[in-house]
């Protein structure tokens, strides 16, 4: 298994040596262990599911404070790590198939809605993750009551894709597929300085260099889900800061103009970089207030006409 760090008796680890009988996991349609976080109501019991879809280099949890949040308001919060991130095997931050990811949130999120049916289920998706989630709900119109998106990777920006390093990746993915073709600069992660700082101190967090498969995998991505936008149908909130370099925010209104679903907002915030809910507060309150605020709504929209 790529990126497995060993088996026994008691099975395969993660990256970081721990057993995963000691922890909430899945296995994929590859036999790949993916790392699972669930995030339950302590109140009542579940009125809705919300999946959380993370981006690129990162890990699910990452958003302790917006499951928790959702959990106040009953809705069982759940993800995991994307093959090669975080605690999940594979090789970082290198994928042959953007659709493996988009394949596992599916095998995922079908697993919360057998076991907790009748019940609305909605997703969550940043940067990469908001490109994973965009062509899940595009493959499966009925699968998701609402998408809501964090700066959706769906326009690259002149930073992250100049059109040399595209040439160059595309050339190097077929040859050298694990070379190396840039990083996220953390700069342009958020405006908290202290934020910025524990980006880059997580020890979960891949700070090496990103792959040249990676990189034309989640630009051919991208490309599908501008081509295929005619075939979006689930209610849409698309979030993003108008100072946004990694993706840019022009992405978010691509989709929210050319979506034909009526059920539809977008929100740009002036001033706010890449992670909204990683900005200083009071900001990132607001964008943690807006997406619970929009679920909840359509959570309630949901049980009257049930």
């Amino acid at each position: 298994m790529s990126g497995d760090s060993g088996t026994s008796v008691d099975g395969p680890k993660t990256p970081q040596g721990v057993f995963y009988t000691k922890l909430p996991h899945l296995v994929n349609s590859t036999g790949q262990y993916l790392f699972c976080k669930y995030w339950e109501p302590q109140e009542q019991e579940p009125r809705a599911l919300l999946m959380i879809v993370h981006g690129v280099a990162e890990h699910c949890q990452r958003y302790e404070e917006l499951a928790t949040e959702l959990n106040k308001e009953g809705v069982l919060v759940f993800a995991h790590d994307h093959v090669g991130h975080g605690q999940s095997q594979g090789h970082p931050a290198d994928i042959k198939s953007f659709d493996e990811y988009v394949q596992d949130v599916l095998q995922h999120a079908d697993k919360m809605r057998a076991a907790h049916p009748g019940i609305p289920l909605f997703v969550f998706g940043h940067s990469m993750g908001g490109a994973i989630a965009t062509l899940a709900a595009m493959e499966r119109h009925t699968l998701f009551a609402g998408v809501v998106l964090s700066a959706p990777a769906i326009i690259p920006s002149p930073e992250t894709a100049t059109t040399f390093r595209v040439f160059a990746a595309k050339m190097l993915a077929s040859i050298v597929p694990r070379f190396e073709v840039g990083k996220v600069d953390t700069s342009f992660v958020s405006r908290d300085p202290a934020k910025v700082k524990a980006y880059e101190d997580d020890p979960l967090i891949y700070h090496g260099g990103l792959r040249a498969r990676w990189a034309v995998q989640i630009l051919g991505a991208m490309d599908q889900i501008r081509q295929r936008v005619s075939t979006f149908q689930s209610p849409l909130l698309a979030l993003h800061g108008d100072q946004d370099k990694l993706s840019l925010p022009e992405g978010s209104q691509f989709l929210y103009d050319n979506a034909p679903v009526t059920d539809k907002q977008i929100k740009i915030y002036p001033g706010f970089y890449h992670e909204l809910l990683n900005e200083p507060q009071p900001d990132a309150e607001t964008v943690r207030t807006d997406i619970v605020t929009w679920v909840t709504e359509r959570i309630e929209s949901e049980s009257v006409q049930h």
